[in-house]
């Protein structure tokens, strides 16, 4: 069997829990796939007896993990959804059209109902399906490199079976474009007012605490809290241009929230927005990066009406 062969299939449940069937037109473009094929909290049996040695393990809860990168880019055409929307359904965001319709796809956190995903992983002949699949997502921007996604899910273990996949295609994925000045025309934080960033890099993370509960009359796997986090390096200015320090980073005598906003692509189609209504920006450290002093910046996304905290839009 060749680790190089795999496909991973996703498609989002209805209800949670029951096998949502993806087929080929639910296959996922990803990059660095893998899989933990059985997992899961183990107990030991301890039994008494007369001599020493090791005891045999029950796996209580079984599970799987699966974890990989997706390429960040829009659906081709403003208005649909990109083809990677419903894996961030499944780590906690929904999805809604913009005013007018036909324009943009918004994706918003949620705090509950979230939906369940259906993976299918095909490893050379071997097929892996996970049910109830919930997860957790980051994404990171950085100059000169393709802009991407990284997802991790965890979901209900079945044994694998001998299959391979029918048809998988990936054609509405479209072809990303690397973080350049003209590629990525706007990255903005401050106050009022906003300020532009001579920014080498935007990231962040959901953090979602994902836990697998198999308890009795329930087995499912549950998003119980998020906080996220995330970074950016740009380039210091004196205080008299801005001052960041008062501004932002200081916080012994309160603290100072920003609003970020972040658009990479400039043909509808392919555009993406990122807007963040209320960071704290905290200084990690203040660097030499090809001879220029940047600041390592550190984002404490938080909420202002709730479920705010990061929006993603597609356009």
């Amino acid at each position: 069997m060749l680790f190089r062969n795999k496909t991973l299939l996703a498609k989002i449940e209805s209800p949670y829990g029951t096998d949502a069937v993806p087929t080929g037109t639910d296959a996922i473009l990803t990059s660095n796939l893998r899989i933990q094929p059985y997992t899961g909290q183990t107990v030991s049996r301890d039994n008494d007896r007369s001599n020493l040695g090791g005891q045999s393990v029950i796996n209580i809860n079984p599970n799987a993990i699966v974890e990989f990168d997706v390429e960040l880019a829009g659906a081709g055409t403003a208005g649909n959804a990109p083809a990677w929307a419903p894996l961030l359904l499944a780590c906690g965001f929904a999805e809604s059209d913009s005013s007018p319709t036909g324009t943009s796809k918004i994706y918003n956190l949620i705090s509950t109902a979230f939906p369940g995903i259906t993976l299918y992983f095909y490893h050379d002949g071997q097929r892996h399906k996970i049910i109830g699949g919930r997860g957790d997502m980051s994404c990171s921007l950085t100059r000169g490199e393709i802009p991407k996604m990284s997802f991790i899910f965890t979901g209900q273990y079945e044994t694998p079976t001998a299959a391979t996949p029918s048809g998988a295609d990936v054609s509405d994925f479209i072809s990303p474009i690397a973080v350049t000045n003209t590629n990525t025309p706007t990255f903005t934080m401050g106050g009022s007012p906003l300020v532009d960033l001579r920014a080498e890099s935007f990231n962040f993370a959901l953090n979602n605490q994902v836990v697998p509960r198999n308890i009795i009359n329930a087995n499912e796997i549950s998003i119980t809290d998020r906080g996220v986090t995330g970074g950016t390096v740009f380039e210091a200015v004196l205080p008299s241009t801005k001052d960041w320090f008062t501004d932002a980073f200081e916080s012994d005598s309160g603290v100072n929230l920003q609003a970020i906003n972040l658009v990479h692509g400039t043909v509808a189609g392919n555009i993406l927005e990122f807007s963040a209504p209320a960071v704290q920006a905290t200084l990690n450290g203040q660097n030499d990066s090809e001879g220029i002093i940047v600041y390592d910046t550190g984002l404490n996304f938080t909420p202002v009406s709730g479920n705010d905290e990061i929006t993603i839009t597609v356009r």
